[in-house]
């Protein structure tokens, strides 16, 4: 009877138990029903999906003094240059204006409409004034392309059916000097900027330009390393068309030939065209990676042919970027010209004002003032390569992340050690965290106590 009563205990604990813990759960499962559920909101890395959006930096880093001051230090030295080359015995007849296509007359200075309707109301009546040529060439992104005309123009000289020696002489100085310059100067501007991008970091022109005198053989080695093989095929071209030199038969073997000559000039267009896309980033390779001319060329070479529609949408991001920030630069500068002009004019007169620019009399007066026009368009045109230059170290960035897997943040970086009179470790003193390891001290001997000595021990033997 007792064993039968203490399973009916067991029993009645168990069910309490069992009813206390689904009361529990019943209670818990009310609790967290009537709680509202917490948001975990995470910012969404876009740069890490689409790392393409980095190329939104670029304006950034173009708007930049010491990259503006380089740009327009090789602007100067182009216009020298093609100045000097003028005077050349094979200098073409008509020679070439020594101002760079850059520094065209953008930003006017006097503006044609300085007023801004101010002075005469009535001119609102007026039709609007057709829009600057430099506005439309920003638009159509013909601008942004501008600084590789200073190469490309020279290399198509070169395929000129016809050319005079002369001609082809004046365009290989052009394009070696153009090649020089951007060396030193667009190596400086990209090495910057490539700190800059990877590093967050900043350089001085000194160290920038520094950088680049150190590798100017390389940087120029980059892009004339691909005229080696473009001259190979020529050559392969040209025997071609020496058989049709033969009597009789020679037109019938060209014609034959005709096939091998498209082979050998589709590998040749390939060529040309990868260096006139591509110089500028073969410059940029040197700057981040602190590489030789050939790995320039080579890293090239493969990521446009192996990302190529990556390529033209880097490209093609680039141009409309940047048209819409150099648009809103030159806007920016035009204005400026016209307020200014608009506001002297207001103390001195508007026909005062338009006379200061009188080219038919050039005072010292027009002449300063001219010179402070210049100085506006060849900041305009600074800032223009800058960007360009900017661009192509962020693309050379974008590139070699698609093809090699490189993490935006690597560059060839090393910090120039300066050490100052104070860290200079004391004469004498070791380095801390080494043990000293000291001679024992020995007492100090005359030189007769050493001979007496000498002579004992003689004695001993």
């Amino acid at each position: 009877m007792t064993v039968f009563l203490l399973r009916i205990w067991e029993i009645q604990n168990v069910v309490n138990r069992a009813s206390l813990s689904s009361l529990g759960i019943w209670i818990y499962t009310l609790t967290m029903m009537n709680q509202k559920p917490e948001l975990i909101t995470e910012p969404i890395p876009y740069k890490t999906l689409f790392p393409w959006l980095n190329l939104f930096r670029v304006f950034r880093l173009a708007v930049d003094f010491q990259k503006i001051l380089l740009a327009i230090a090789a602007i100067l030295l182009l216009m020298l240059g093609n100045q000097l080359f003028n005077q050349l015995p094979f200098a073409p007849r008509q020679p070439v204006s020594n101002r760079s296509a850059l520094v065209h007359q953008r930003i006017e200075f006097p503006p044609r409409h300085a007023d801004l309707f101010l002075h005469s109301p009535q001119q609102v009546l007026t039709p609007v004034p057709e829009p600057s040529p430099g506005l439309v060439n920003l638009i159509r992104g013909t601008t942004l392309l501008e600084p590789m005309s200073y190469f490309t123009r020279p290399v198509l000289t070169l395929f000129q059916t016809g050319a005079s020696w002369s001609i082809l002489a004046y365009a290989t100085t052009q394009l070696l000097w153009a090649i020089i310059i951007w060396a030193v100067f667009g190596g400086a501007i990209t090495r910057i900027a490539a700190i800059q991008f990877a590093q967050d970091e900043h350089i001085g022109i000194r160290a920038a330009l520094a950088f680049s005198l150190k590798r100017i053989l390389s940087l120029v080695s980059a892009p004339l390393l691909p005229f080696a093989g473009m001259g190979f095929f020529w050559i392969l071209c040209l025997l071609i068309g020496l058989f049709g030199n033969i009597p009789s038969a020679g037109g019938v073997i060209v014609s034959l030939l005709w096939g091998l000559a498209f082979l050998f000039a589709f590998v040749l267009s390939l060529i040309l065209l990868v260096t006139l896309a591509g110089w500028p980033l073969m410059m940029t390779t040197i700057s981040v990676e602190d590489s030789d001319g050939f790995d320039g060329l080579s890293r090239i070479f493969s990521y446009i042919f192996g990302r190529i529609w990556y390529f033209l949408w880097l490209v093609f991001v680039t141009l409309c970027y940047g048209a819409a920030c150099l648009f809103f630069a030159e806007l920016l500068l035009q204005l400026v010209s016209r307020l200014a002009f608009w506001g002297v004019s207001w103390g001195m007169g508007s026909e005062q004002a338009i006379q200061l620019f009188n080219q038919e009399e050039m005072t010292l007066a027009t002449t300063i003032s001219l010179g402070w026009g210049s100085i506006l368009n060849i900041t305009f045109s600074g800032l223009v390569i800058s960007f360009f230059w900017s661009a192509n170290t962020v693309i050379y960035f974008l590139l070699r992340k698609c093809d090699d897997g490189t993490p935006l943040d690597h560059v060839y970086y090393m910090e120039e050690e300066t050490v100052s009179a104070n860290e200079l470790p004391l004469a004498g003193v070791a380095k801390a965290g080494e043990p000293v390891i000291e001679r024992p001290v020995t007492p100090e001997t005359t030189t007769d106590e050493a001979q007496q000595d000498t002579k004992a021990q003689d004695d001993a033997e």
